[in-house]
Order: structure tokens, then sequence, then C-alpha cells
């Protein structure tokens, strides 16, 4: 049994940020030259491309129909550092597709640092403003400046990112190419059969007295430094200390589907974001009247960016849940008991 951290994000607990507030006004010192600026947007999210061919649930179709769904945009932005490392430019943009974004800036010849982030945003119908899935913390420096994520739990929580270093010469055009690749992976959760009591009761709906379900994480990161020459580029979470744990995928609970739910009556999937390069992971599941979970399958996982991982748990096979690279080879299937009249809905 280990303890919970008690430390979890809104999905809606966004961060609203104006196009016109990262403008920057230039100091120009001496001659003035044009600097075109493209990012391409490819990359942002064509490798999450898993389908669960079980039960129909396609990752890459939700990609594909951001743009129809809520109101969704693809946010670039694209900062410029002088060779002091000091704020110059900031370039923001929001699309609705996957063409490369460019525009035409003006710099003093010098030396510069371009630093080029792809994020998911929502616009609001009230005043038309952007909130976005993650924070530009401390921009006004390379070196102290990040990206602070808004909420783990949800599939439109990925990131992009690319640096580079060019320079401008007097009297010339220049141009600078981003291409922002994944930082991070998305995981997609399928927990199976915890609306039953026992294999051989399958496929009843019977309390079982569990009453959450998460998978839960230690050193769980949730910033990202923009300085490409950081020693170290992921900020975590105060580490409690070696019994803490924290929540990697959303805390599932029967209320949060319907309130008239005491238990789990469904199989559930969902997503996480996993920003760590390196994460200690467990499966848990709380059961009522208890303040604390119980762990299975703990393990440390190296995460590779831009992977799409599958963390599936079986309720009759609870003492050994999957996480790894996402696949169709891991759901079980069971025989129906003759006597059983339930529901079975996949969320």
């Amino acid at each position: 049994m280990k303890k919970i951290l008690l430390f979890t994000f809104s999905f809606v607990v966004l961060l609203v940020t104006s196009c016109t507030n990262d403008d920057i006004a230039i100091e120009v010192n001496d001659s003035v030259n044009e600097v075109n600026v493209s990012v391409s947007l490819s990359n942002f999210f064509s490798s999450y491309n898993y389908n669960d061919t079980q039960h129909g649930v396609s990752v890459t179709d939700d990609y594909r129909t951001f743009n129809s769904e809520f109101k969704r945009y693809i946010q670039t932005r694209t900062l410029i550092y002088d060779s002091n490392g000091f704020l110059v430019d900031s370039l923001l943009d929001y699309s609705t597709n996957t063409n490369t974004v460019t525009k035409i800036i003006k710099l003093s010849s010098g030396k510069y640092t371009a630093v080029s982030t792809l994020t998911f945003a929502m616009r609001s119908d009230k005043d038309n403003s952007f909130s976005s899935w993650w924070n530009l913390v401390d921009k006004d420096r390379l070196s102290t400046a990040n990206l602070y994520i808004n909420s783990n739990y949800s599939k439109w929580s990925i990131m992009s990112y690319d640096s580079k270093e060019f320079t401008v010469t007097s009297g010339s055009t220049t141009t600078l190419s981003m291409n922002p690749s994944p930082i991070g992976a998305l995981a997609y959760l399928f927990f199976q059969n915890f609306w039953c009591d026992s294999e051989s009761n399958y496929p009843n709906i019977v309390d079982n007295g569990i009453r959450s379900l998460c998978v839960y994480t230690q050193n769980k990161a949730n910033s990202y430094k923009l300085d490409p020459n950081a020693a170290e580029r992921y900020i975590y979470y105060d580490d409690q200390g070696k019994d803490w744990w924290y929540y990697l995928s959303d805390k599932l609970v029967p209320t949060d589907f319907d309130s008239s739910w005491t238990f789990f009556e469904t199989n559930l999937y969902d997503y996480f974001y996993v920003l760590s390069p390196k994460s200690r992971i467990t499966f848990g599941y709380v059961l009522d009247g208890s303040d604390s979970f119980t762990s299975y399958g703990e393990s440390t996982q190296n995460v590779t960016s831009g992977q799409t991982y599958l963390a599936y748990w079986d309720y009759f096979k609870v003492g050994n849940p999957y996480f790894g690279i996402a696949d169709n080879n891991h759901w079980n299937t069971y025989k129906s008991n003759a006597r059983a009249n339930a529901r079975q809905i996949l969320k």
C-alpha cells in the first residue's frame, strides 16, 4: 500500500494566452534585415497512429478531425533570442491544419537562437481568445524559459519542439526553417472487467468494492526547458519521498461517468501524456473505504518521444498489467456465462 499525493490538474484549468500579449517590440541598433521564418507542422501528431482494432478506437482518426471538434487549433510559437540569451521577438500563430506556418520578421545583424513549439489550443466562443494545454513560463531569458503542462490527462496535451542557431548578416535575407518533433509520449489506457467480481461470473455486473482506478508514477515531469544547451531539460514535481506517487493517468471513479453509479459497470478507456523520459510506474486501485491504493505491476519505463504506448489492465489478470509500445496483441477474451444478463458498454 502506498500513499497517494493528492495532486492533479483539471482539464478545464487552462491559461488563456492572447496573441497580442506575445508581441515584442524590437529595438533597432543598426540596419535591420529580413528573416524568412517557416515552421513545419507535419510531425506534430503524425507518429501517434495507433488503432485499437479490438474495441474500435482510433487515435489517428481523433487527430485528423481535431478542428471539427470543440474548436481546437495548433498553436505555433517561435521565440528568437540574441547571443546573450535575451528574447528579441516572439511569433504566435493558430492553425486549423498541418500546413507550414510562415512569417517575415526583421532582425539586426548578429547571432541568434530560435526555438519553436507546437501545442494544441482551444478557441473561446466568448471572446475568441485561445487557451493552450501548455503555459510559457519565464520566456524573457533562454536560460529560464520553459513550457509548463496544464493537463497530462488528455490526448490533446502533446507537444513538439525544435531549436536552431542562426546568423543574420547585414544587407542579406536569412531563411530560418524549423521542424518541431514530438517531446514525450502518448499513452492509450484500457481497463477491462472491473465491473466483475470473478471470471466465473463473467459478464454479470457486480460491485467488487473498487472505487477508483489509476496509473501512478514517481518523479513526474511537469515542465520542459526550451534552452537546447540546458544540462537537464525536464523539471519535475517536488519529490515527497520514495513512498509518494503522482497520478500519471486521470483517476477514474464511477461518478466520473454517471452520478447514479456507485461502482464500475463498463470497460473504460482514456488517454494520458508522459513527459518524463524515464518513469517509474504502477497500476493501482482503491477499495471502498480506503485512502490508499493497492499497487500492481510496478516497473521503470524508458519512454521514447513520439511513440504511442498502451496501458492495459484486465481485472481477471490484475497482478499482470501491461505498459509498453501500443499494439493489439494483449487483449483477453472470455466466454460469457449463459445465465448472465448484463450490458457491456465501451465508454
